[in-house]
């Protein structure tokens, strides 16, 4: 079997992550691969996966058209029995490449783009993601064959957005691998805390996610100023993980026009994110939507208690067990879980957290379900 992929980026995306993940699993099983991306990323896994030799094609810099075009000619020349596309940009070119030559196009749904809650976003323009949303549904009609949704709630989304049957739509969730850390939880804390010149005895928050308007940063740090003596009396530190995006000058705005009191370090992109999840004690993700939410995931393989938003799909992806939730978008919610999580049993929540990543998200499960879908889907070559 030959696959085509064709993304945005090898960037550090959830997606890109877990396709990366998955291509490792695919190559041992003899299927030949081939990945074609729109753009460079410095950031990512675009040198590692360089490195391990797969066939990586860049796409060179054109219009929308040409772009078409050298998808075209890159699916006459792999014939590949499926071409599988991720993410917009990448889905979209994809899509309009049908109509100039013959290949079955699997597409992932990997977020809720067009959840209400993306109108406040200051930073998107209400009147051009309505176009999307009609492009999206008029070309999802004659470019896609099969779509893979990541969630029960992704796959709804798409239904009731875009007007595509259920029958159209699969739902695998996305893996993470096995955190092999796991077992070096004091030597790791030991050497974070050095590292970063942390208080050995407080509890460490940790939150990964890039910094724009959807993973509400400055919903965490508002909650921080609400309970900030009680955090501080208690030795609390927060981590962030993540690259700057476009909330990165609100986030230091508030930095700076704030002074807490509780610890708060910005980390930037880390490639020793495992590492970090295990030297930390809570994970805290307030989205505002996702389509799964990968760190919380690997928050889970790394047996952290979890404290989340209320969106609808975090109750497909964690359970009432090892997570407490807060109201979205409601900073004083969550600063009441803040401080309300250091009363319970972190010890049992973060064993539930293993139970649950080990029952729905191991890698090798969610690999083999991919694999005997593509096996699934009649091929066009």
């Amino acid at each position: 079997m030959k696959i085509l992929y064709i993304q945005d980026s090898l960037g550090a995306g959830g997606a890109e992550r877990s396709n990366a993940e998955l291509w490792y699993y695919l190559r041992k099983k003899g299927v030949r691969l081939k990945i074609a991306v729109l753009e460079h990323r410095t950031s990512g896994v675009e040198k590692e996966i360089l490195d391990e030799g797969f066939e990586v094609v860049f796409l060179k810099k054109g219009s929308f058209w040409s772009h078409v075009i050298q998808i075209k000619r890159i699916i006459e020349d792999f014939q590949p029995d499926i071409v599988h596309s991720v993410l917009f940009k990448a889905a979209l070119r994809t899509r309009f490449a049908k109509l100039k030559t013959k290949f079955t196009n699997i597409e992932s749904l990997v977020n809720c783009t067009y959840d209400k809650i993306r109108y406040k976003d200051p930073k998107v323009n209400a009147r051009l993601l309505k176009v999307y949303e009609f492009v999206d549904r008029y070309t999802a009609k004659f470019g896609v064959d099969h779509f893979v949704a990541i969630t029960k709630e992704v796959k709804s989304h798409y239904e009731k957005h875009l007007k595509i049957k259920p029958t159209k739509i699969s739902v695998i969730y996305r893996g993470r691998k096995k955190n092999n850390f796991i077992t070096q939880k004091a030597k790791l804390r030991s050497r974070v805390v050095k590292e970063l010149n942390l208080n050995p005895n407080g509890p460490i928050f940790i939150h990964v996610g890039r910094q724009e308007f959807q993973k509400a940063h400055l919903d965490i740090l508002k909650a921080i100023k609400i309970v900030d003596r009680e955090l501080s009396d208690s030795n609390a530190q927060f981590l962030f993980c993540g690259r700057k995006g476009n909330s990165t000058k609100e986030i230091e705005d508030f930095l700076t026009t704030n002074d807490l009191k509780t610890t708060i370090k910005f980390l930037g992109h880390r490639n020793d994110i495992y590492e970090l999840l295990v030297a930390a004690d809570i994970f805290v993700f307030p989205s505002l939507f996702e389509g799964l939410g990968g760190s919380l995931i690997e928050a889970q393989a790394a047996g952290l208690p979890l404290i989340c938003s209320n969106i609808p799909v975090f109750q497909e992806v964690v359970t009432k067990d090892n997570a407490v939730f807060h109201q979205t978008n409601d900073p004083t919610a969550l600063s009441t879980q803040l401080t309300g999580i250091l009363n319970r049993d972190l010890i049992k929540m973060g064993e539930k957290s293993l139970e649950n990543y080990e029952k729905n998200f191991r890698l090798e499960g969610v690999n083999q379900q991919m694999l005997e879908l593509y096996h699934s889907i009649p091929h066009s070559t």
